[in-house]
């Protein structure tokens, strides 16, 4: 039985529920679809950046009362801020979630933004960029969306730029805010041991507001993609890194599935091909996987790897002559049924956290504007046959629209 409920209030908001039978926990997100990528150039990092601030002291609560009004209980309280969406959640047992519907609605809706409190965060989130630009693994994927989404909003960095985070005022925070943080914008997603109607009178309780005009989501963009190769010298690094990716598609487009049956086989654990040809057999590297990431209006794929600078090239060579075996020769039936099998083991076993289910629930709506099921999840990838996995494989891997972005101390 399924039992996934949805609701628009009259404010705007959505509402959506799985309860779970058996479990004492629940998880509850409240979603604003608000990112990097609504952001112009004087206003990177902003989203990221008041997704602190509401932590910050609203009407109800100062900084420790926020703090301590969940993790008193037990429960946990936390948020992120992705290139699309910003979500805060918790994660507490099921006699918390009035409380927990409470303190979230305080945050974001009516948040003081004080100004000394402000100035600090500056600090701290300049301190987080440069922790960012001081990890060559993660860094690489900012300078990767940089180039790749060259004229695209999604080039933006999520934690954004320190010139421009010192020159955000309270003025600016505020504007951003209003713009944004609208109850259209708004999906609240929780999944546990809870009651939907329940749920609904704690939101109507906690979070007043008026319905404004409905707007999109997301306005699409095109992507005007060159490929390229671009190098980053850094100081002192021991090993060089490399991402070798191509623009791919969107979360809606029927490849879907089939692309992330291909990255299962060719980057994701021990048994994959690129950690067997690179790591078990040549030794070069340590750390090798492949990635795919879908976006409203476009997606990327590819491969990173790390390993001494003077084998890079060498790594490299591999990657794309694995590349050319399998545009050549294709996956084979076994090869694709048993990552069809890790596929959705993976994902079932994931379900068995309520978190999870919450944000599989929150990104559903989001995007698809619809709650799809997970056994409409499996159906979907027990129909990829071989032959659609091979289609995409001579789609994505196609030599002249690969680029690469390196860092190391060159």
């Amino acid at each position: 039985m399924i039992n996934i409920k949805k609701t628009q209030l009259k404010s705007g908001i959505t509402v959506v529920t799985e309860r779970i039978e058996g479990v004492r926990s629940i998880s509850l997100g409240f979603w604003v679809v608000v990112g990097s990528r609504n952001e112009n150039k004087e206003e990177k990092g902003i989203s990221h950046f008041i997704e602190h601030t509401f932590f910050k002291g609203t009407k109800k609560r100062d900084p420790k009362e926020i703090a301590r009004a969940l993790e008193s209980k037990g429960a946990t309280l936390d948020a992120f801020t992705s290139k699309e969406v910003t979500c805060f959640y918790s994660r507490g047992l099921d006699t918390h979630l009035k409380l927990a519907t409470d303190v979230i609605s305080d945050l974001i809706k009516n948040p003081l933004f004080p100004e000394k409190e402000l100035k600090k965060e500056i600090g701290v989130v300049t301190e987080e960029i440069k922790d960012n630009e001081d990890s060559p693994e993660r860094y690489i994927f900012d300078l990767l969306f940089r180039k790749i989404f060259v004229k695209h909003p999604l080039a933006n960095s999520v934690l954004g730029e320190r010139e421009y985070i010192k020159r955000l005022t309270r003025r600016k925070v505020s504007s951003y805010f209003k713009k944004w943080y609208n109850p259209d914008r708004i999906v609240i997603a929780a999944s546990g041991y809870l009651r939907h109607k329940e749920l609904l009178r704690y939101i109507e309780s906690s979070y007043k507001a008026k319905k404004i005009p409905e707007s999109a989501f997301f306005t699409p963009v095109i992507n005007q993609y060159k490929p390229f190769s671009f190098k980053f010298k850094k100081k002192g690094l021991f090993q060089a890194h490399l991402i070798l990716a191509t623009p791919t598609f969107d979360y809606n487009d029927s490849r879907r599935y089939p692309l992330l049956v291909f990255d299962t086989i060719l980057g994701d654990g021990m048994s994959s091909i690129l950690f067997q040809k690179l790591r078990e057999e040549k030794a070069l590297v340590y750390q090798v996987f492949s990635f795919a990431d879908f976006f409203s209006d476009a997606g990327i794929f590819g491969v990173y790897l790390a390993c001494d600078p003077v084998k890079i090239e060498d790594a490299k060579r591999i990657v794309i002559k694995e590349f050319r075996r399998l545009m050549k020769k294709g996956l084979t039936k076994k090869a694709v049924s048993e990552a069809k099998v890790r596929l959705k083991a993976r994902l079932i076993i994931g379900q068995e956290n309520t978190s999870n289910r919450m944000i599989r629930l929150g990104r559903s709506e989001i995007y698809r504007r619809k709650i799809i099921t997970m056994d409409e999840i499996i159906t979907s990838i027990n129909k990829v046959t071989t032959g659609d996995v091979n289609d995409v494989v001579r789609d994505v891997l196609q030599e002249e629209r690969l680029s690469f972005v390196y860092i190391g101390d060159f």
